[in-house]
């Protein structure tokens, strides 16, 4: 944020990795973040880089703020339920886990592998960072206010993102999985796989591919989504070339 205004005024494109662009509301953002905003102007422009939902408004944008890990495997899996109005909005459930990898580089004992080698813990659940931004984009999907219970936790790997997301749904509804392969059909980094289907996060690895499946556990009013993800790839690198 403090280096973005200087560079938009001199006609350079900002693709920037860090959050300091994605949550709108400023306010909203020096609560979670710990600091004061220094660039209301240029947070006012930024479109967020989320390819599946701003495509357009990507290709024009002169500073794009790219989505973090978690939010990105938690509203690709929730937009196409939500965009049609299927499950109860203010009963939202993201279960999500995470590699070591996204802590960050920072040197910080509790991130070592060596530490988490064969353990898995929860962590940030009164509050995690990521949780306004998932709500900020769901929100806009649903157009309004939507209710999210966001619970991350470490596992013992190096790298990716599984998340388990859950909704209740208003009536009893088939074609979920026709659904979802509808909203992805023209979305080459996103991968419907056949019903019955269970993403691995190795099977993202290195690749800028968003894996979901999508299940009704025995017909009743709960679907479980799915959504597997390279944090190191999907919102890093390949992402400003698909506009």
């Amino acid at each position: 944020m403090k280096m973005a205004p200087e560079l938009v005024a001199n006609g350079v494109k900002v693709i920037d990795l860090g959050a300091d662009f994605r949550i709108k509301d400023l306010e909203l953002w020096s609560q979670w973040y710990g600091m004061e905003h220094t660039s209301p102007d240029a947070a006012a422009m930024a479109v967020y880089g989320l390819p599946e939902i701003n495509r357009e408004a990507i290709k024009s944008a002169q500073l794009i703020a790219c989505p973090g890990c978690y939010p990105t495997a938690a509203q690709l899996g929730f937009l196409p339920l939500i965009e049609n109005n299927l499950i109860d909005h203010r009963r939202l459930i993201a279960d999500c886990k995470s590699g070591v990898s996204g802590a960050g580089r920072g040197a910080n004992v509790g991130a070592l592998l060596c530490e988490t080698s064969e353990s898995m813990k929860a962590y940030g659940v009164s509050g995690h960072r990521h949780l306004p931004e998932i709500k900020q984009g769901l929100s806009e999907a649903a157009g309004r206010p939507v209710g999210l219970t966001f619970v991350p936790h470490l596992t013992p790997m190096i790298r990716g993102i599984h998340a388990t997301l859950y909704g209740a749904l208003k009536d009893p509804v088939d074609g979920l999985q026709e659904l979802f392969e509808e909203r992805y059909a023209n979305e080459p980094f996103v991968d419907v796989m056949p019903a019955g289907s269970h993403p691995e996060t190795r099977s993202v690895k290195g690749a800028n591919i968003c894996r979901i499946s999508v299940f009704r556990p025995q017909n009743d009013d709960t679907v479980v989504v799915l959504s597997a993800i390279d944090n190191l790839v999907k919102v890093r690198q390949v992402r400003p070339f698909r506009i």
